[in-house]
């Protein structure tokens, strides 16, 4: 809700005409992005913790890869070939400092998650829309 407010009023016209954002408004809307981004650094994280039991080092060099990874993708600003390339870059990097019963985890995890979201989709698909009043 405060991001969308922010954005409101980033691009609300200032009283002598064209859409010029105040300072301020830029200042919070950069603030919520910043804390998104921070957020989803420590999330990603958090789950590859969980997922494959990382040690203190790996959790040191993961962070650094996630991290990167993560602003690296909000400046690629949904062009799709440098999100490509961004994800194998990132899994690459982070398959370098596992080890291999990890990465095992890790490939099992991710097949489960994929399994279920398959489910999902396969659920959504043969339900029937709601109707409409």
């Amino acid at each position: 809700m405060l991001l969308a407010a922010s954005v409101a009023t980033i691009y609300a016209a200032p009283p002598g005409g064209g859409a010029t954002p105040s300072p301020t408004a830029a200042a919070a809307t950069a603030k919520a992005d910043q804390s998104s981004s921070d957020s989803i650094k420590k999330a990603r994280l958090t789950r590859l913790k969980n997922q494959v039991g990382l040690k203190a080092d790996q959790e040191a060099k993961a962070k650094a890869i996630i991290d990167k990874y993560v602003d690296d993708r909000a400046a690629a600003k949904g062009d799709t070939k440098k999100l490509d390339a961004l994800k194998s870059k990132f899994d690459s990097d982070i398959d370098a400092i596992l080890t291999a019963g990890q990465r095992k985890k890790l490939a099992a995890s991710n097949a489960a998650t994929a399994a279920k979201g398959q489910v999902t989709k396969e659920k959504a698909a043969a339900s029937p829309a709601p109707k409409k009043p």
